[in-house]
């Protein structure tokens, strides 16, 4: 498989792992230990509000049973690049929901998530 298809199969973990709160897919696409999340969006008041997690506790709080289950839904990489062998980034639309930034680092002929940005559509 190439980069980009190896690429496209980490985000695609990423986000059947999301949606349907499969938490080896999840742990399968980040690099746990290292990873975290920004993000910009609506608090429940209503205004922007940036913040930060860790990717571990994220995905605790994707699989728990409080977190709405999506099941399914589209989910459509924008944009890759691959800027060198070991470093690249994906902008991708998380159903019509999020947009999402990724940073993505290739370890051991494997693409992992390092860092994730996102921002409410």
């Amino acid at each position: 498989m190439n980069d980009y298809d190896l690429i496209q199969e980490t985000i695609s973990d990423y986000f059947e792992g999301y949606m349907t709160k499969d938490r080896e897919r999840l742990e399968k696409a980040f690099c746990l230990g290292v990873a975290n999340m920004v993000g910009y969006w609506k608090n429940e008041d209503g205004n922007q509000e940036l913040f930060s997690i860790s990717i571990e506790d994220e995905i605790d709080e994707w699989v728990s049973p409080e977190h709405p289950t999506y099941g399914s839904g589209e989910g459509k990489i924008i944009s890759m690049q691959i800027f060198s062998k070991d470093g690249a980034t994906v902008t991708f639309d998380c159903g019509g929901r999020f947009l999402d930034t990724f940073q993505l680092v290739k370890m051991d002929g494997t693409w992992k998530i390092a860092g994730k940005f996102f921002v409410d559509q």
